[in-house]
């Protein structure tokens, strides 16, 4: 475990809530986390989602599409199994669809048509979706889906995706994630298959973005997102 291979001085007690986080969270009933692939949700507001769980928020987690493409042909599912397991560590009830990997564009009558589902099933106050401006196809294909899908009364968050979004990404709002980092760290270690191949994904990257919109906001530790349309 993470925690066990930390440094002693480094593990802190957890206070049961951000103080910050803990009002704002509380006036939303039900929140809905869109992700392109598996480990986008964790990555760009895994610590979010475990805080809203703390305060009894019912909180969704979708991808869409599993990326049986990136597995082995042996294990289709893996990429939706390390989805669901980290699901479990953010208290989210998990979503997997099959949109195919790198062809949001081709399909995105199709995108849009899941997240019409979704609104008409779960109701959702508060969405998460991918940075509207991130490069990869994927993602911003999905975020361009979100805003024409959620018009009524969703607050709109958009998160960053380390190396897609990270250089071009302002943040405008900030959630404190103090608390609840040990959490998002746990959940991305559920995705065994990313260390090995990706640069990127890596434990200390994600702890020193963390670090950093936390020093942007006066916190130890923070996620950042931009605010798309807030309804109060």
């Amino acid at each position: 475990m993470i925690a066990a291979a930390r440094r002693k001085s480094e593990v802190r007690t957890e206070p049961p809530l951000a103080e910050a986080a803990e009002p704002a969270l509380r006036g939303y009933k039900r929140v809905l986390a869109l992700g392109a692939h598996p480990d986008d949700v964790e990555l760009g507001c895994g610590g979010t989602l475990v805080l809203a769980s703390r305060v009894r928020v019912e909180v969704n987690a979708v991808v869409l599409s599993d990326c049986e493409d990136e597995a082995p042909k042996d294990a289709k599912q893996l990429r939706a199994d390390e989805f669901i397991r980290a699901c479990e560590v953010t208290s989210a009830r998990p979503h997997v669809f099959s949109i195919p990997n790198r062809e949001f564009p081709e399909h995105r009558m199709q995108v849009m048509e899941i997240l019409e589902e979704l609104q008409a099933e779960l109701r959702p106050d508060l969405v998460f979706f991918p940075f509207l401006d991130d490069p990869h196809q994927d993602h911003s294909t999905l975020g361009n889906a979100a805003v024409r899908t959620f018009r009524s009364n969703e607050t709109l968050l958009q998160y960053e995706i380390l190396r897609y979004g990270s250089h071009s990404f302002t943040p405008s709002l900030f959630i404190d994630i103090t608390t609840a980092l040990n959490q998002k760290l746990d959940a991305l270690q559920c995705y065994e298959s990313q260390f090995a191949h990706r640069a990127y994904f890596d434990i200390e990257s994600f702890r020193s973005l963390a670090r950093t919109r936390g020093a942007q906001s006066g916190v130890p530790y923070a996620e950042g997102f931009v605010l798309y349309k807030m309804f109060w």
